[in-house]
């Protein structure tokens, strides 16, 4: 069956990198370059076009995948009406091609056995593709690389693609592909780096949030939006962890629950149900979505919240939305009590605290590991957070305010 995709799907500066065939492909850079999006695209159109070639998708925490770059592929599926080409299993995660069988399949550097074990309905694994490399070591690599060898009838050169935002110049990543002094490695090697300025899909208001970075914190902007190797040295929160939480029995398996609500629309708008278990914090859910009306939000909360019982506390700046959200039987919604200090009140009780991060709540994963607080000009780190990319966390900060700064004592549903 033919198949034709336009170029113009593509940003024009990955169209060389569309059929490269070096071993290790890099591609790095700032946030909104579309980086993600390319490798995801690069995959379809490559699986469609060889027959022979079988992709296996990694991140460090296989669960992720379901919620990033599974639902990034099955986005772009739908984007260009693919579905009578490719059939989705949504239980196992995997992408095969009815015509030629070549599969994409998505797994964990958390569990190398089955990384070890995997197989492909016909031929061997050919292409890998590592996203949000930074996560990864240089063991996983190694691992993953040897993976890539033996008889292709088919002649698919092995490739290797690594995906990542460059934030610490002591990344095993700068060191194996950037500064390696083997030669022969090195040309085994291909690097590019993107910014949101090479995007032309980017909207006006994202990249102006982008640009705003340059007097909010430069060196921030620096590294989170020109994709500069730099460190982030002052990062806020490092007492947290992934993991695969059910939400099967939240109400034998949590003392509390609550949601955060911190409103937006050229942000995104998060919500986020929290569930707190012997002094904990649990990252349960979240939905979190930008160019969202009161209306739409209000309509998505209807299908995401478990219980209109549970009590909401919202960013007290929008009372309007808050009586919007209370006249369609969200009774127990109120406003955050913001206080002198509560920003720094709410950091250090979450400091206090370990974090636990659902698989599925990658949103909230993706700023908790990049929020951090501003760097003056002279160099010094304030005690301000940088004010960007930060709406999970307030929503958590507002979740948890009962522990830390609230007056009323309504914050939470006590289970037990």
């Amino acid at each position: 069956m033919e198949v034709r995709i336009s170029k113009k799907v593509f940003n024009d500066i990955y169209l060389p990198y569309l059929d490269s065939t070096n071993r290790y492909e890099v591609i790095y850079g700032g946030a909104g370059s579309g980086k993600s999006v390319f490798m995801a695209q690069k995959k379809l159109f490559l699986n469609m076009r060889d027959k022979g070639r079988n992709t296996l998708v990694v991140r460090k925490v296989g669960k992720t995948n379901r919620y990033s770059t599974f639902a990034l592929f099955n986005q772009i599926i739908s984007d260009w009406n693919l579905y009578q080409i490719f059939d989705i299993n949504k239980t196992d995660m995997t992408i095969t091609n009815k015509y030629n069988k070549n599969q994409i399949r998505f797994a964990g550097l958390d569990d190398v056995e089955k990384l070890k074990s995997i197989t492909f309905e016909s031929g061997i694994l050919t292409d890998i593709w590592i996203e949000e490399a930074s996560e990864a070591n240089v063991n996983d690599f190694r691992v993953l690389d040897t993976r890539l060898r033996g008889f292709n009838k088919y002649n698919i050169p092995f490739q290797i693609n690594l995906t990542f935002n460059p934030v610490s110049q002591l990344s095993w990543l700068k060191s194996q592909f950037f500064d390696n002094p083997n030669q022969e490695f090195r040309k085994k090697v291909s690097i590019l780096k993107t910014t949101y300025k090479d995007n032309k899909f980017i909207d006006d208001e994202y990249r102006e949030m982008l640009e705003a970075l340059k007097d909010e914190d430069y060196n921030f902007y620096r590294v989170y939006a020109l994709g500069e190797w730099g460190t982030f040295q002052n990062i806020i929160l490092s007492n947290w962890e992934v993991r695969e939480l059910s939400l099967d029995n939240i109400w034998r398996d949590y003392d509390y629950l609550v949601y955060g609500l911190d409103f937006g629309y050229n942000h995104p708008s998060a919500l986020i149900l929290v569930g707190i278990k012997d002094g904990d914090i649990y990252v349960l859910d979240e939905l979190y979505k930008r160019r969202l009306t009161n209306t739409d939000l209000i309509y998505e909360a209807e299908k995401f919240v478990l219980d209109k019982n549970i009590p909401i506390v919202a960013d007290s700046a929008e009372p309007d939305r808050i009586r919007e959200f209370r006249n369609h039987g969200f009774l127990s919604i109120r406003p955050a009590e913001k206080g002198k200090n509560s920003v720094q009140s709410g950091i250090d009780y979450l400091r206090s605290r370990k974090i636990y991060i659902n698989t599925k709540c990658v949103n909230t994963l993706k700023e908790i590991q990049n929020w951090q607080y501003k760097v003056d000009k002279e160099g010094n780190v304030t005690e301000e957070p940088v004010a960007f990319n930060d709406d999970a966390i307030a929503a958590i900060r507002y979740a948890t305010e009962q522990f830390w700064g609230s007056k009323t004592g309504l914050g939470f549903v006590k289970l037990r």
